[in-house]
């Protein structure tokens, strides 16, 4: 195998290979992958590393860095292998790095959010919901909230004309948390890290469904055409019939981002977006692009998915979503961007060791705060 390897990598060195030969060298990558998943301790996985380190120290670290970075698997092979001693970070380790350099475990872990949020009633009430036990109903005026056993949050309308639709609730996820909220006319609400909706109990009687957003929500929205859904964060307000859509709008950042699945949707009655486009407001102008709406709704998704995007920005949905403080020893400007995907279940250690196998920065633990270092 390692004479294949050694010649594949030559090849792919010079930049002379048939794409026979890069699937070979990348079916060599998941042969690592392999190894991880058949168990081997830590000294076998060592030892296996170690022999395929060998077909790879004659070669130029960064030509084959350029091809892998070109190649469709970039980074989702470098974080299918991420668990593996030492093996990307030998693939991609910078060249101001010494060969030694040892890949050192972290010595504390942190494990992903999960679904836990407060809410706020309209008598001022504040409830914990990871406290409710499931089936759990609550009543108030013209509506019945009940916890399901997946732990989302269902309002139903009981007395279209009670005085509900003039009193507010408000749901708040703090950092670590998410949650989703089924609202009383029908629509889908999934509720990322570190954000607050504010709502009316009951759309009865009104002339729009208006809720105020801070931090970041994935709207379905039910299809109502007398009844607009007007979502407002910040500066930007958004006016919906019926639609999929994405709002980052957490208070630290400096734009808002709107991004739209499906249907259509008007912007401050100026701006209106096409599926598969993404509106940035900046200051009072907006800017509408083409991009990757998996990219925006990764979280919604289980994810962290990116694509050519900065390490502070990764960071700081690393920070929301495992409720730790981020600490920079360099500029954050002088970062690397990242193309891939990574699983919000896992431990924080495993997204971490995946930006470490693909660039020159490394990580350390302490409780629940990350320091960024380079070298």
């Amino acid at each position: 195998m390692k004479k294949d390897v050694k010649e594949v990598l030559d090849k792919i060195s010079s930049g002379n290979y048939s794409p026979e030969e890069e699937a070979m060298a990348k079916l060599w990558l998941h042969q690592l992958h392999q190894y991880d998943e058949a168990g081997l301790s830590e000294k076998e996985l060592n030892e296996a590393s170690d022999q395929m380190w060998l077909s790879l120290q004659q070669h130029k670290k960064q030509h084959w860095l350029k091809r892998y970075q070109t190649s469709g698997v970039y980074l989702a092979a470098a974080a299918s292998i991420a668990v593996i001693v030492g093996i990307g970070l030998y693939l991609n380790q910078p060249e101001s790095l010494p060969k030694s350099t040892p890949f050192k475990a972290y010595a504390n872990d942190i494990p992903a959010g999960s679904n836990k949020a407060y809410l706020t009633l309209a008598n001022g009430k504040k409830l914990v919901l990871t406290n409710l036990t499931n089936g759990t109903m609550l009543q108030e005026a013209g509506v019945k909230i009940t916890k399901t056993a997946d732990g989302q949050l269902v309002y139903t309308a009981v007395d279209q004309g009670s005085k509900a639709s003039t009193q507010y609730n408000s749901i708040e996820t703090p950092r670590g948390g998410q949650y989703q909220l089924n609202l009383p006319d029908g629509t889908r609400v999934w509720i990322n890290s570190a954000s607050s909706l504010k709502y009316p109990a009951s759309f009865a009687s009104l002339k729009e469904r208006k809720v105020e957003l801070s931090g970041e929500a994935y709207f379905e929205v039910a299809k109502d055409k007398k009844h607009p859904f007007i979502v407002k964060s910040g500066k930007q307000e958004i006016q919906v019939l019926g639609t999929h859509f994405d709002v980052d709008a957490y208070p630290d950042e400096h734009t808002i981002k709107t991004t739209l699945l499906e249907g259509s949707v008007k912007l401050n009655k100026q701006v209106i977006l096409k599926p598969g486009e993404q509106a940035e407001l900046r200051g009072e102008k907006f800017n509408v692009s083409e991009v990757n709406v998996n990219d925006a709704i990764d979280w919604k998704n289980g994810e962290f998915a990116f694509t050519n995007e900065p390490l502070a920005s990764i960071l700081k949905k690393v920070s929301r979503w495992y409720d730790v403080d981020i600490v920079y020893t360099y500029a954050p400007l002088k970062m690397p961007t990242f193309t891939g995907s990574v699983s919000r279940s896992e431990n924080i250690s495993a997204v971490l060791k995946m930006l470490e196998e693909t660039s020159n920065v490394r990580f350390s633990i302490e409780g629940r705060r990350i320091s960024v270092l380079t070298k």
